[in-house]
């Protein structure tokens, strides 16, 4: 191979998205990773269903085997639940393991022709290229897809740190038990969350989410006393894994030549199950963008894919610390049914914010203030 016109840092599952479209747009790319695959990384395995258009744009068709489908989400909270449904127009999420995840992606970039070096490190990014395991490696653009300690960051100026908001811990384990729905749960209690995501036909993947400290995942299974009868024998089928999760913000995400994605370019917060969707929703626009050799659409279109999940980020993690205020909008949204999954519909951007009308909105409204007088 001759000198690349990209070179990707960082082969997760988002850096290899943005290595494969960019083959699909006719460059020469080599991605670089010091891991070998498959890479295994504690999330919540949970992709929307923009994630998942995203994923087949990129030529990754997904085996019934290797996934679950699901179909909306379920907000429930001391045995009162409501539920919201994506639209048609959406599609459905899938739920699979992310070892299984990043092995497509491995096998979809060598298909495309994109070359890797596993287990080898980047110790530098300069004007003239990369440097990997010693050695510089020429090339026309640099793609930082390494991480919330992004490297690459550092080493162009884009910025040694994204703005962060307070960050919370996040635990995975999967348990081998038959999905009760076809919906992703999210628990609520004062302090945490937990997601529940269907995975195969005999598994579910558990993550919670908190900003106290917890280093147990039974530590944390007792806030959910339902979500513990569910679990109740099911064999544990992984190791517990914790990483910190939370939004942090980065005003610039490309420059002279080099572009950041992923974690890299700034994150929302796991509860939102956007991160990896919107990484690859990101990579297909990057690879356009370094083809017309315009990173300025990058830097537009990454800003505005992202402000609507930073947005819920924010609004759900509001709510969720208030208990009053979450009685109030579960009990609304159960009232009210139909606002759910028409918010399910602008979450993914199947719909536009138009699609709440008047009567919907005022139907919410007129149920959240009669559940607020219940609770007096």
């Amino acid at each position: 191979m001759t000198a690349p016109d990209v070179v990707v840092v960082g082969g997760g599952p988002v850096g290899l998205a943005a290595a494969i479209a960019a083959r699909q747009h006719g460059l020469d790319v080599l991605v670089a990773d010091r891991a070998r695959p498959p890479i295994d990384k504690p999330c919540g395995e949970g992709l929307m269903p923009e994630g998942v258009a995203a994923l087949r744009a990129l030529g990754v068709e997904v085996d019934d085997n290797d996934a679950l489908p699901f179909y909306g989400i379920r907000f429930t909270e001391a045995g009162v639940s409501a539920e919201g449904y994506f639209p048609k127009a959406a599609g459905h999420g899938l739920g699979m393991r992310r070892p299984v995840l990043h092995q497509m992606l491995v096998e979809r970039a060598a298909e495309v022709g994109v070359i890797t070096r596993w287990g080898e490190t980047v110790t530098g990014v300069t004007r003239e290229g990369v440097q990997i395991a010693g050695s510089n490696v020429p090339c026309r653009w640099t793609v930082g897809a390494d991480g919330r300690e992004s490297r690459v960051r550092r080493w162009t100026g884009l910025g040694t740190r994204p703005a962060r908001r307070p960050r919370r811990i996040g635990l995975r384990q999967h348990f081998r038990a038959k999905p009760w729905t076809d919906l992703v749960e999210v628990h609520w209690h004062d302090c945490a969350q937990a997601v529940v995501t269907p995975v195969t036909a005999s598994e579910v993947c558990i993550s919670l989410f908190t900003s106290a400290h917890a280093t147990s995942m039974a530590e944390l299974t007792r806030l959910f006393p339902e979500l513990a009868r569910r679990l109740h024998g099911a064999e544990a089928t992984s190791a517990m894994r914790g990483a910190a999760s939370g939004s942090s913000d980065m005003p610039v995400v490309g420059g002279d030549r080099v572009a950041l994605i992923g974690d890299a370019a700034g994150s929302v917060d796991a509860l939102t199950g956007e991160g990896l969707s919107l990484g690859f929703r990101h990579a297909l626009v990057l690879a356009e963008a370094i083809e017309h050799q315009n990173l300025a659409l990058y830097q537009d279109v990454h800003r505005r894919l992202r402000r609507m999940p930073a947005l819920m980020a924010s609004l759900m993690l509001y709510v969720g610390a208030r208990a009053p205020l979450r009685h109030r909008v579960l009990h609304a949204l159960i009232g009210q049914s139909q606002i759910f999954g028409l918010m399910l519909g602008v979450h993914t951007g199947a719909l536009s914010p138009r699609a709440i009308g008047p009567t919907a909105i005022a139907g919410f409204l007129r149920h959240f203030v009669c559940a607020g007088r219940a609770q007096r």
